[in-house]
């Protein structure tokens, strides 16, 4: 167990450090309403092609000898990094998952997928997540979502 935790402080604190550090040689910074499991129910702030997102992340999970899934709700904190800072851009996105539901451990949730413009200040996003649950939990889902900038481009 002391091991998982020296991993998620050292995972955070790597999201808090570059995200800073990389805003010093980026455009303003640019706060996006992001909706459903892309990267989750939130917000995320991006300094150019490095963001910070938070927010809930509803998925639907089965469980050990359960026949049907059942939906599983994690709080997400994150990273992603992009492969262009604006447009049509691959992107990864490692984060932490604080499990909201008694059936499933706290862990870590990576997607890897691509973003692109669909009108406006509305961009959608689809890739593939994989789930790692601190009980040893191995999932992969698909993640799409949908992020609306606010306030005006730069």
């Amino acid at each position: 167990m002391p091991f998982r935790r020296i991993a998620l402080v050292a995972f955070l604190s790597s999201v808090f450090v570059v995200a800073p550090a990389h805003a010093q040689r980026a455009s303003d910074p640019q706060l996006y309403l992001t909706i459903f499991r892309n990267p989750s129910s939130g917000v995320e702030l991006r300094f150019g092609q490095i963001g910070v997102h938070a927010g809930f992340y509803p998925t639907i999970l089965k469980a050990d000898g359960e026949k049907k899934g059942r939906n599983t709700n994690f709080l997400r904190f994150g990273a992603t990094m992009y492969s262009a800072a604006t447009g049509t851009a691959a992107y990864l996105s490692p984060s932490v998952v604080v499990s909201l539901d008694k059936r499933f451990r706290s862990g870590f949730l990576t997607d890897a997928g691509v973003r692109g413009r669909i009108a406006g200040p509305v961009a959608g996003r689809i890739g593939v997540g994989m789930l790692n649950t601190f009980d040893g939990e191995v999932r992969i889902n698909p993640t799409v979502g949908l992020d609306v900038r606010l306030g005006r481009a730069r």
